[in-house]
């Protein structure tokens, strides 16, 4: 429901816009070439940034680089894209030896950090996230902490907050359907702390560089 809402509120409606800012470039060059040009350019700028806004949608589906290069490199880059966006200072420090993991683990690690980064800036107004990843052993261990407003982490695991939503109680589910454990630690006005581990084996033992 909210991927359906956010391409019929997005892409879908700046398609629409098109049309009519198209329609409006042709009635003025018949009669006001000037206005038919700065018209034009302006259909111009919002198919640019209709683009961009796709490139992000896809993105947030399934990256691409996640086949490709893996789970560290993708979050590098989703960590940067975040902080280029949205002007938090979003630090990501990785330990022990990076290696590619089966493609479900991966899916589930960057769909984690991403719904974790979403929360802090979107309902906890954070400015600073710290993001730590540890691949040292049989297991991956992910921490985020944020210097957000925090919140009651009771009621957001409750199952009513699961109900027709995508958030904490169905991060938590995902991560158990790997034999992991999500623990939070949250305090209204002094951030947040999430972390989960997962076992994990590396897939063929591909190094990543």
């Amino acid at each position: 429901q909210i991927l359906v809402r956010r391409m019929h509120d997005g892409p879908a409606s700046s398609l629409s816009n098109f049309i009519l800012q198209a329609e409006i470039v042709e009635r003025y060059f018949e009669v006001d070439a000037e206005r038919a040009g700065e018209e034009l350019h302006a259909l111009k700028r919002s198919a640019t940034a209709t683009f961009l806004a796709v490139k992000d949608f896809i993105f947030d589906l399934r990256p691409m680089m996640l086949d490709d290069l893996g789970v560290v490199p993708t979050l590098r880059r989703y960590v940067e894209s975040v902080e280029e966006k949205y002007g938090i200072e979003v630090t990501l420090t990785v330990a022990g030896v990076v290696h590619r993991l089966a493609g479900h683990v991966e899916v589930t690690l960057f769909r984690a950090v991403q719904e974790l980064l979403n929360n802090a800036r979107v309902h906890g107004n954070a400015t600073v996230v710290d993001v730590q990843i540890n691949m040292d052993g049989d297991e991956i261990k992910i921490v985020v902490e944020d210097n957000g407003g925090g919140f009651n982490v009771h009621d957001a695991l409750s199952e009513e907050s699961a109900r027709g939503t995508i958030g904490l109680p169905s991060l938590r589910d995902r991560i158990a359907m790997l034999d992991g454990e999500l623990a939070i630690e949250s305090t209204l006005g002094r951030g947040t702390r999430a972390e989960f581990i997962i076992p994990v084996e590396a897939d063929s033992g591909l190094l990543v560089t």
